[in-house]
């Protein structure tokens, strides 16, 4: 595991998680100091200030039914704290001295809540996307489970917490016009010969990296990496999308990268080693995997092959064994009604494009099979986010459906995206990120 560094030797604070919980979790802080991170667990009535001020995250339980030193006293609402959402507000206040006339220097605490009633705070939402949406919408930077979580192949929520805790205490405390952009240096960019074009991207992003960083201690910049950029295809690839920028499926790619090949080699020097790096899975810098796309259709450069299939040729020849390749055209991601990617991808031209809320507009465009939208087995909450301009052709595929069950769409089976230098495609305009 990769630890942050302050930019420039800035001096960054020693990385503390604070455990706030009615029961008893020594157990879990345990783990949190077994990712080497320090952690202390206390009750609600056991927190001070001088403990506050060292947290770089707070994790808060959501129900807080046993708080002796809350529930003896007749408080009026305005002096009761019902539960973890609610003390996470108050104690988000004293951090910031946002009641102090003359505020103090601010230091950047991440508050988290860790819940094991996920389902029922998050009941509605997208189950790939609630931690996130959950997070925006109260304010927050990040929510957990006690439980299992949705997504696959996650470090563990104890190693996830102590990465926050880390990226926390790295951020740089110099965020103003002068500062020489510091959330790009948090953000390791490799000094490779695609820096330029990563840093564009970044940009591309519009990410809170001046007065609104400044205020904030740097805490913008945190969420808008946590909440608008992780979870997405934006300048940072995941797996699914890394392998149909490669030309070949998921499979191939999670064995070329447990080997020792060339390919293997090439993807590691890819690889965002930035802070924060495991805390949703692997992410792959776009800019590095645009520039090793071009030198794959250099490497193979045989006639008769589109794009796609010439990148798979050329990922095999520096891989040194066979790869699977994509077979599809024009391939991309669907995405189910819980906003997750699905692995088996399909073609553009089976496809319609996906509104998904809270989907940033500068990610790579949702997808979903027309023939998942049209018909008795249509799901009504993803045929709720096609795009206003695509919905005639979802209407089309289903009157010619009724008319001759011979012309319903099938989509093609296979994996990919159009251009790993591309974040969407609007009508015929591409967008790069």
């Amino acid at each position: 595991m990769i630890v942050p560094v302050p930019a420039e030797g800035e001096g960054a604070r020693q990385p503390l998680v604070v455990i706030v919980d009615d029961e008893d979790q020594r157990s879990f802080a345990e783990l949190v100091i077994d990712q080497g991170v320090e952690a202390v667990t206390v009750s609600p009535d056991d927190l001070d200030y001088q403990l506050l001020t060292r947290a770089t995250a707070v994790v808060l339980d959501q129900y807080l039914h046993n708080w002796p030193g809350r529930d003896r006293l007749d408080l009026p609402p305005t002096l009761h704290v019902p539960d973890g959402l609610g003390l996470a507000a108050v104690l988000r206040s004293h951090v910031e001295g946002s009641g102090i006339r003359i505020r103090p220097p601010q230091l950047p605490v991440a508050f988290v809540l860790r819940t094991g009633e996920l389902d029922r705070l998050g009941a509605g939402l997208p189950k790939a996307a609630r931690e996130h949406l959950l997070a925006r919408q109260y304010n927050l930077e990040w929510v957990f489970s006690k439980g299992e979580g949705i997504l696959p192949n996650l470090p563990s929520p104890s190693g996830r917490i102590a990465s926050l805790a880390r990226a926390a205490s790295s951020l740089p405390k110099l965020w103003g016009a002068d500062s020489r952009d510091p959330g790009l240096r948090w953000l390791d960019l490799p000094g490779a010969a695609w820096a330029e074009d990563a840093r564009w991207q970044v940009e591309q992003c519009r990410p809170p990296q001046h007065v609104v960083a400044e205020r904030t201690a740097g805490l913008a910049w945190l969420r808008w990496f946590l909440h608008r950029i992780l979870p997405f295809p934006t300048f940072l690839l995941d797996r699914t999308y890394l392998a149909v920028s490669l030309g070949i499926d998921i499979a191939s790619l999670n064995g070329a990268l447990s080997s020792d090949s060339r390919l293997a080699a090439r993807l590691s020097e890819l690889r965002y080693r930035g802070p924060l790096n495991d805390f949703l899975g692997d992410r792959w810098w776009r800019a590095g995997v645009s520039h090793l796309v071009a030198e794959l259709l250099d490497l193979a450069q045989q006639d008769g092959l589109k794009r796609i299939q010439t990148v798979a040729v050329g990922a095999a020849n520096l891989h040194g064994g066979p790869l699977n390749a994509v077979t599809v055209e024009d391939p991309v991601i669907a995405v189910n009604a819980d906003y997750m990617a699905l692995s088996d991808p399909i073609s553009a031209a089976s496809a319609v494009r996906l509104q998904p809320d809270d989907w940033p507009p500068y990610a790579d465009d949702a997808w979903a099979a027309r023939d998942t939208l049209s018909g008795e087995d249509a799901d009504p909450e993803l045929l709720a986010l096609v795009v206003s301009t695509d919905r005639w052709r979802v209407q089309s595929d289903y009157d010619d459906a009724q008319d001759d069950p011979s012309k319903a769409i099938t989509p093609e089976a296979g994996a990919g995206q159009r251009d790993p230098g591309t974040l969407s495609d609007v009508d015929d305009g591409k967008r790069l990120l």
